[in-house]
């Protein structure tokens, strides 16, 4: 969606750092980004949170990225050299990547620098093999097995700041000229390889949101995504015809996305994307989740929870399934509506149709018990 992430996204990123280290006792941090904004802005997330210096290296992958990583290794065959930035000494202290194409190139970074580099890496299909990594990032509704190199979060990094947001609200003041307040700002994302939003669900969900702005007093806008498309923005039309409506757009030279986050005073967010829930949360709104039917499973995802059922019994086999699912032959299904349940349970966010909005707590100590572990890995050089 219209997270910091790829869709409906990157409102005025600020200046990136100079690269290099303020003094001695300063890391050297590369980022490797790939051409995924969703990785993207959790990996500068936890750079910004950490509050070091950094230097961007983006890559570019050939054809070779679909090999398997257990393949590729530590190693930068699937990488596409001639349009990626460089790597060369001297080598950073501190590699943050997401994704598993990011993974190899990571590896290849700490084999040069004589193991000194240490690797902080996300994602599903990357960091589930925690063993590679010095610190292996996941979220809980990944379904992990627990390992030492591990650290399991509620939700994801992301760029949203309270800095960034007073800009965007100075950047774009009049989002929500003339309406009436609490303004709610429906946040719809789309169709995924595992959800699907169909013109009827959003017709559905706006006419629910517009009746829910009316019962509070105030007003809807509709924000959608790169995922939501031209089906979707004409249900959500039809479904609350008074509400304003913001239609992500390719060629938009900017993205307005970050002031709807800044000035809604509710969020209403589809469940499909992490990123953007997690964005909205950072954005310390009252939010609700308004989830999007799961498509039917296939048979990887049923024999994968097959396998993950069997590995919490304590048994030979389970045993066994664990150990595929730690070496990364087997990725248990992502379960959002885990994460969901975790939102709800921690007052992050509630259910849409749960009640009147509340006071959000401010995200401030979200990323403390990560940043805490990266800190801990370079104090151990």
């Amino acid at each position: 969606m219209p997270v910091l992430e790829s869709r409906a996204t990157q409102a005025a990123a600020p200046p990136e750092p100079e690269p290099g280290r303020a003094d001695a006792a300063t890391p050297r941090v590369w980022l490797l980004l790939d051409d995924r904004p969703g990785h993207t802005t959790q990996v500068v997330g936890l750079a910004e949170a950490l509050g070091w210096p950094y230097e961007t290296k983006p890559l570019r992958f050939t054809a070779l990225n679909r090999l398997s990583n257990r393949l590729l290794g530590a190693s930068r065959l699937s990488l596409d050299a001639g349009a990626s930035a460089e790597l060369a000494p001297p080598w950073p202290d501190l590699v943050i990547a997401m994704g598993r194409r990011s993974a190899p190139i990571a590896r290849w970074v700490k084999r040069q620098s004589g193991g000194h580099s240490r690797l902080v890496q996300f994602g599903r299909k990357a960091a589930n093999v925690a063993a590679d990594f010095d610190l292996a990032v996941t979220c809980r509704h990944f379904q992990l097995p627990a390992h030492p190199r591990r650290l399991d979060l509620l939700l994801p990094p992301t760029q949203v700041t309270a800095a960034r947001l007073q800009a965007a609200a100075a950047r774009w003041p009049d989002l929500f000229a003339g309406q009436a307040r609490p303004r709610v700002a429906l946040i719809v994302g789309g169709t995924t390889a595992h959800h699907r939003l169909k013109p009827q669900t959003a017709e559905k969900m706006a006419a629910e949101a517009a009746a829910f702005a009316a019962q509070l007093g105030g007003s809807l806008t509709c924000v959608t995504s790169r995922r939501s498309g031209a089906a979707v923005e004409a249900a959500l039309r039809a479904g609350a015809p008074e509400a304003a409506l913001h239609c992500w757009r390719r060629d938009q030279a900017e993205n307005p996305y970050l002031g709807y986050l800044a000035q809604a005073d509710v969020l209403v967010v589809t469940g499909e994307s992490e990123s953007m829930l997690a964005e909205a949360a950072d954005a310390a709104k009252p939010l609700y989740i308004y989830p999007i039917p799961a498509k039917p499973e296939g048979w990887r995802a049923r024999l994968s929870g097959a396998v993950l059922a069997r590995s919490r019994r304590g048994s030979a086999l389970g045993r066994f399934c664990e150990s595929l699912i730690q070496r990364g032959l087997v990725v248990p299904p992502r379960d959002l509506e885990l994460m969901h349940r975790g939102m709800v349970e921690a007052g992050v966010a509630r259910f849409f149709g749960d009640g009147a909005p509340k006071a959000a707590a401010a995200p401030s100590a979200r990323y403390d018990a990560l940043v805490a572990r990266v800190c801990k890995l370079l104090e151990s050089d």
